[in-house]
């Protein structure tokens, strides 16, 4: 504590040192006069005469520049020590004397390295011939008398320590016996380049949306998923009907435009209330041809509200003009194999592609990888995979694929060496899950992303999370949902412009629409 008699005696006896001027130069300040008015110039028209030194224990002017890289380096740690004692009225006041340093350059210097203490102009150096400062990062800490209690660097381990006791001693208001400290970094009167910086913190993107208000002949929505078409279209497909799995359930597919919010109204695609479609997805060949894998449900009629999952053929059409017109339908298995896709495939490094599917082969019930290096011409199957189903895939850096399966209570996953023909065992992770759908991508940057309920019993909330280290570990889960109701089925993909598009399930209602970058899910606060 601050307050501790044993600490402050420590302070004021271990501390007593001679004091260590940095220049001899002629007029310099010494330790213990008054510092006076200096006239700082702001970012714009006007200025201020700093001379408030008594409002506060302590005032601390740092000499930046925007240009120095041993500034660019130390920033971090002057954040650090400002955020410390900022609440305790330590102000910590910035002064640039380099005069071609602009009020510009010096506020995009400060907004994007995240600095939140008031940085001035001072292009006649008036400043720096007061206090004979002479390098940048380079510091001088005044006591509430306007008093020089010290001076130094900021460019080493020792610098920051150094100034930390020098502001514990006026906390404390005791003396402030800390030797100087000398300062090393860059000539203030050295002529730099401008640094071309990026914002750090980056620029957050987030939206949400409803896709549809209404869909023709349908009240109830599930199952959406996305894909981005040749031209750049985003397009969504989901099913809808009075209920799921009733003679009039249908696919529907709705299209974004590049640059634009506003999705076109919902397409009647698919329906047949003999053999109705259920779930499907979309995705482009080598190519760059389209297709539409569906599930036909081909239990016999009547059937229960949900049932008619375990008699699903799977269907395939394709179109060469970003789904405005399609081909006939064709069947993409043998006869014996029902199946029904959920989650989109993906394209090798290779050039395979992978189909990820839920199926049922005889009396046994899993996952299926559905592959082909033809554009489709030719498939062949994997072994199945059960533990789990609808699998989510990803490539990871080693050409490994990990697959992830929705099953209560946790998601399951299962890996490939070898492009996906076969598979290890399925086993647990540590990631809940109500036996309900997931969707996992990669973003160009090679981090992944998975969407879910992060729950073992319930469809709520709906979660995302991010791995930076190819699914081995996964960051702490953020809520995209968590009112009362179901939030399900998620599809997440990146499109071309780095953008992320999340489509789900939203209370049965219709189809929500997420539109983010990845700041979204890194940043929780900006510096203010």
């Amino acid at each position: 504590m601050l307050h501790h008699t044993a600490f402050r005696t420590c302070l004021s006896f271990i501390l007593i040192s001679a004091l260590t001027p940095v220049s001899d130069a002629q007029g310099q300040i010494q330790r213990g006069e008054a510092v006076g008015s200096l006239v700082l110039h702001g970012l714009g028209d006007y200025q201020h005469d700093l001379n408030n030194y008594a409002e506060r224990p302590g005032t601390a002017i740092l000499f930046l520049s925007a240009r120095c890289p041993v500034v660019e380096s130390q920033l971090q740690a002057i954040r650090d020590i400002h955020q410390k004692y900022r609440r305790k009225e330590i102000l910590f006041v910035g002064v640039v004397s380099d005069p071609e340093q602009s009020a510009g350059e010096i506020r995009e210097f400060m907004q994007k390295r995240g600095i939140i203490f008031p940085v001035y102009r001072d292009p006649d150096g008036s400043v720096k011939q007061r206090l004979d400062a002479y390098v940048t990062p380079e510091i001088f800490l005044m006591n509430s008398t306007g008093n020089l209690v010290y001076h130094g660097g900021l460019d080493q381990e020792e610098s920051f320590a150094s100034l930390e006791l020098a502001i514990l001693g006026l906390l404390m208001n005791v003396p402030v016996n800390v030797p100087d400290n000398k300062a090393r970094g860059t000539a203030i009167d050295a002529r730099l380049p401008q640094i071309q910086r990026t914002d750090e913190f980056g620029q957050m993107k987030f939206s949400s949306r409803m896709i549809f208000d209404a869909a023709p002949g349908a009240t109830a929505f599930h199952c959406s998923t996305l894909t981005q078409a040749a031209n750049g279209d985003l397009l969504c497909l989901w099913y809808g009907g009075t209920y799921e799995s009733a003679d009039d359930e249908t696919l529907f597919l709705a299209r974004q435009h590049p640059g634009s919010d506003e999705w076109s109204a919902p397409q009647r695609l698919i329906s047949n209330p003999l053999q109705p479609p259920g779930n499907a997805i979309m995705f482009l060949d080598e190519q760059k041809t389209l297709w539409m894998l569906w599930a036909r449900l081909e239990s016999s009629r009547p059937i229960r509200r949900g049932a008619g999952w375990d008699r699903c053929r799977l269907m395939y059409r394709t179109s060469s003009d970003h789904g405005v017109s399609w081909s006939a339908d064709k069947s993409l298995l043998s006869e014996g194999i029902w199946a029904v896709p959920r989650n989109n495939p993906l394209t090798l490094r290779s050039g395979r592609i992978l189909v990820p599917v839920e199926a049922v082969i005889g009396d046994q019930e899993g996952s299926l990888f559905l592959g082909t290096t033809d554009n489709g011409k030719h498939w062949d199957v994997s072994p199945m995979v059960v533990g789990g189903s609808q699998p989510v895939l990803a490539q990871r850096s080693d050409g490994s694929l990990l697959a992830l399966m929705r099953m209560a209570p946790k998601i399951t996953q299962a890996a490939s060496t070898d492009e996906g023909r076969t598979w290890t065992e399925a086993v647990p992770t540590a990631i809940n899950n109500p036996d309900s759908g997931i969707s996992m991508t990669r973003l160009k940057n090679g981090h992944l992303l998975l969407v879910y309920n992060d729950s073992p019993d319930a469809r709520s909330p709906l979660n995302i999370v991010r791995s930076v280290d190819d699914g081995v570990t996964w960051e702490k889960p953020l809520i995209l949902e968590s009112n009362p109701g179901e939030y399900s089925y998620p599809c997440i993909v990146q499109t071309e412009d780095e953008m992320i598009h999340i489509t789900y399930t939203f209370r049965r209602f219709g189809i929500k629409h997420i539109r983010m970058n990845e700041t979204w899910l890194t940043q929780f606060e900006r510096p203010n």
